[in-house]
């Protein structure tokens, strides 16, 4: 189950997840620290813009999606063999609802 090749392709793209998370975490932690020029912040609440609020507003929006990304991943990366039986089966059973309505068209219609 472990070599498949659906189980692999999920362990890729939870990998690549996890490694988009961390680069969100890099971007929170970047936005979070940044420091505002006082004249420009000035400007800006001229126009009703409050820069720091922004700020911080988007880096807890961008830490959030960090981590359901690196989550989502690392679930991907870790349970791939299981995703994929599970996918296995779910097939398997639409599969054979398939062929029983195909069977009861035919036998009783």
């Amino acid at each position: 189950m472990r070599g498949s090749g659906a189980a692999l392709w999920l362990e890729l793209l939870g990998g690549l997840l996890v490694v988009l998370g961390a680069f969100l975490a890099a971007l929170s932690y970047f936005l979070a620290t940044q420091t505002v020029d006082p004249s420009l912040e000035r400007n800006l609440l001229r126009v009703r813009i409050d820069l720091a609020g922004l700020l911080d507003i988007l880096a807890h929006r961008t830490a959030t999606a960090g981590a359901w990304t690196a989550g989502v991943g690392a679930v991907l990366f870790f349970g791939a063999g299981y995703l994929a039986a599970l996918a296995r089966w779910a097939v398997a059973l639409a599969a054979l609802f398939a062929v029983g309505v195909w069977l009861w068209l035919v036998l009783f219609k």
